[in-house]
């Protein structure tokens, strides 16, 4: 039984990163010995095992072979006399497919290491075709390393265009489309995910009804710019979408969490003010408080702030909306009820007293 480092921690290593995860693959063992050794079995398609320890992943040496349509159509052989070798030739991509040894040595049937100093991005065989969601994981691959130079080789671009054109992807389930974009929203490119599914016209077999443009790429880019939190990368694809988008309805088909769909539902419904180039005026600011529930959820102006900064709005603007927001948010009813106030009356009151207070905190128009 060996043991070899493979994959991701390989490629970044090689990149110069410092690698997050480790996943192993195990030469010449069966599922019994893995247990034997006190691995705990956690993989339901083929054996994947948790280290007793470090709880790192260690996979058995497989081969896979194309037996039905779609990213699941896949027979797999995990005897122990499959060897390394070809356990790396079944991988997707050359700079995913180099191994290490115990003592360092690497393992690179398919001149991985060629690639990654060339920056490319290259598939290992031509049954990369078998699995559509290869298409998501170039493009995910694409927005994490574009930023190094990474580009896609010409070869590897002519296959993706094919299986983008055999109608394939429409195979895919929403939770593993939703589950890619989600990991490209955290990389450094986060519009590169989106731009090749545009160029692949892949976009509406997998994200039906997105509109997908220069203006949505770039103003992923540029809030990509601003912030690393997801929701708000997420939420800057509909700041360009049509005002009747279906926002809804898009998020519960891909099964998209609440904490993504509420950011973008701001960003759709306030479209018109984060998009306007003019400074917004105080009666403005007050009626988006008051249609955000600032009040209560006073993140939502962080959010829109953070969505209008895309078009060149200052952070000094920014924080002294947010601070005059934040003395108007210290009035609250319970003051009004104790100076005796009522019903309705104590609503108005409130509105009155915290538009005085966030009209005389802003600095003039």
């Amino acid at each position: 039984m060996k043991t070899y480092l493979v994959g991701g921690a390989v490629r970044d290593k090689l990149l110069g990163f410092t690698p997050h995860e480790h996943d192993w693959v195990v030469v010449g063992a069966t599922v019994e010995e893995m247990q034997a050794l006190g691995y705990e079995q956690v993989g339901k398609d083929f054996p994947v095992f948790l280290h007793p320890q470090t709880k790192d992943e260690y996979a058995l040496a497989r081969t896979e072979r194309k037996s039905g349509r779609g990213y699941t159509g896949f027979s797999v052989s995990f005897d122990p006399g499959v060897t390394l070798e070809q356990d790396l030739l079944r991988r997707d991509l050359t700079i995913n497919a180099i191994a290490e040894t115990p003592e360092g040595e690497l393992i690179d049937p398919v001149a991985g290491q060629q690639d990654i100093q060339q920056r490319l991005l290259r598939h290992v065989s031509d049954a990369f075709v078998e699995d559509p969601l290869r298409v998501l994981r170039i493009a995910r691959f694409l927005a994490r390393f574009s930023h190094l130079g990474f580009s896609i080789a010409a070869e590897t671009r002519q296959l993706l265009e094919n299986m983008a054109a055999s109608g394939e992807l429409t195979d895919l389930t929403p939770e593993r489309v939703w589950k890619e974009w989600q990991k490209s929203l955290d990389t450094q490119s986060p519009h590169k995910f989106l731009e090749l599914l545009q160029q692949l016209n892949a976009t509406p077999q997998v994200l039906d009804g997105l509109l997908v443009n220069t203006q949505v790429l770039d103003c992923i880019r540029r809030v990509a710019e601003q912030t690393e939190t997801t929701e708000l990368r997420f939420a800057a694809v509909f700041v360009m979408q049509p005002p009747n988008f279906e926002l809804a309805e898009f998020c519960r088909q891909l099964a998209i969490p609440n904490r993504f769909y509420d950011v973008a539902q701001l960003a759709l419904q306030q479209q018109q003010l984060i998009l306007q180039q003019a400074k917004l005026s105080h009666p403005q600011l007050f009626e988006l408080l008051q249609a955000i529930d600032y009040w209560r959820r006073p993140q939502r102006l962080t959010q829109f702030l953070c969505l209008r900064r895309v078009l060149g709005h200052s952070q000094q603007d920014s924080n002294a909306i947010e601070n005059a927001a934040a003395a108007a948010k210290q009035v609250n009813a319970k003051q009004l009820v104790a100076d005796g106030l009522k019903g309705p009356e104590v609503g108005r009151a409130l509105a009155q007293r915290r538009q005085a207070i966030f009209f005389e905190q802003l600095p003039d128009d």
